[in-house]
């Protein structure tokens, strides 16, 4: 067998600049130590709240969402997949390689000369009608529907938070204002109980107090319930270990005020921006883009091959054209490709259409629970009022203090009641958020 000086260079440099395989195992007992050393004062973490303007702060909704876009595993299986798309357009932006092919034969019945022919060949393929241009667009587009898939995840592992933080708050908010009531409750069955023994009052209504006390203390039971299990259920959001968040200072005051909303605003960013919509919208241009790749698929590529050999001691010099003859114009891929782009077209006005569904239900869900919380809101507020006109009777020496505690019963219970609506209203944000993919400001 015969090669070139120059062949054997070029076979010597294409092994030489070959990558090599570098093994990287995974292990179950290091992915559960990693797990359980996260941190919310973790370097890594600190630098990606930086790069996104929210290095210093409390940890309010905004820095823990962006905490849960850093470790929960949803959004990481996104960006790996983002990275293998991204990873796809160098591969389409590649030159089909050529073709070497090195041939030799022996003649036994040869007289006089060698009885060795050698042979070489060099296939050069040649794309046309841009199909390396066309490849690329899909390849691009691919990556842009993962990139936007990334923000879709990152929405959701924000969603999650923000329903682990508006529990946890509403749990210690009602600890707090049911401490209050059951303390009214005791101050007014010993209030009952000094008028039953002065022979000026009613079992009936000390029983009814006691009763009021149970339910309450069974309501503050509850809430205290709530209060433990949400902070597990905000790690678990964030994706971190329960120990990290419970070590944290929480910052609730986005969930104090509700926010006013623009229908015609919310309705265009719904329907225009949200991230799972505009990476269908990216699906819909790699559909067109392959589409547009299996009809220029029409026109057969070339390969052109030069090739030497010598033979009988005459160096002889070849140069071969091969092309494939377009005798089905590749009719049957381009019918799937334009099957493919129309699926893609349907499936995202389908989800437009969803959207839509979902916002008009959302839209009225949060009306109505506003309108809701703006009642209990007055209820509250008349409540206070009066039990400030209780005080004022029983300092002047017309009602009993008695009254004044029932009065502040109401009060307790109304603010209660307005903590409920809240949390229905907030509740109802929180839906019309993940219907627009943004927050309400």
């Amino acid at each position: 067998m015969t090669f070139t000086p120059s062949t054997l260079l070029t076979i010597t440099l294409l092994l030489a600049s070959c990558q090599s395989y570098q093994p990287r195992p995974l292990f179950a007992e290091a992915v559960s130590t990693d797990f359980s050393e996260r941190s919310l004062n973790d370097p890594g973490l600190q630098t990606f709240l930086t790069e996104h303007q929210a290095g210093q702060g409390a940890w309010n909704l905004d820095r823990l969402s962006l905490v849960a876009t850093y470790y929960h595993p949803d959004v990481a299986l996104a960006r790996a997949e983002a990275d293998e798309a991204a990873a796809a357009i160098q591969t389409a932006r590649q030159r089909p390689n050529p073709s070497l092919t090195v041939d030799t034969q022996f003649a036994s019945n040869l007289t006089g000369l060698t009885p060795w022919f050698a042979a070489q060949s060099l296939a050069i393929p040649i794309e046309t009608a841009s199909k390396r241009s066309r490849r690329t667009e899909q390849a691009l587009a691919l990556a842009e529907a993962a990139r936007w898939r990334v923000s879709s995840r990152a929405w959701m592992a924000r969603s999650r938070v923000r329903v682990a933080m508006l529990e946890l708050y509403m749990a210690r908010e009602n600890i707090r204002l049911l401490e209050i009531e059951q303390k009214l409750h005791d101050e007014a069955i010993q209030k009952l109980t000094a008028q039953m023994e002065a022979g000026d009052g009613s079992p009936f209504e000390l029983t009814q107090a006691r009763l009021s006390l149970n339910r309450t203390r069974l309501t503050l039971q509850d809430a205290q319930r709530l209060a433990a299990t949400g902070e597990a259920k905000l790690a678990a959001a964030v994706g971190m270990p329960l120990r990290a968040i419970q070590g944290a200072t929480l910052n609730f005051s986005s969930f104090r005020q509700l926010p006013n909303v623009r229908l015609n605003d919310i309705r265009r960013h719904a329907l225009t921006r949200r991230a799972d919509l505009l990476a269908l919208l990216s699906d819909y241009a790699a559909a067109e883009s392959a589409l547009h790749l299996e009809i220029a698929r029409q026109y057969p590529d070339l390969r052109i091959s030069p090739g030497y050999d010598y033979n009988q001691g005459q160096n002889r010099w070849q140069l071969g054209l091969n092309l494939d003859l377009p005798l089905n114009r590749n009719q049957g891929p381009i019918a799937q490709a334009e099957a493919r782009r129309k699926t893609a077209e349907v499936r995202f006005l389908a989800q437009q259409s969803t959207i839509q569904g979902e916002l008009d239900l959302a839209l009225a869900s949060y009306q109505a629970a506003r309108a809701k919380a703006a009642t209990a809101a007055t209820l509250a507020q008349e409540a206070a009022a009066g039990a400030k006109t209780t005080q004022r009777a029983v300092e002047a020496g017309d009602l009993s203090p008695l009254e004044f505690t029932r009065r502040n019963l109401e009060v307790s219970t109304a603010n209660v009641a307005l903590m409920a609506a809240t949390l229905e209203a907030q509740t109802a944000a929180g839906a019309l958020e993940d219907a627009m993919q943004s927050p309400l400001r």
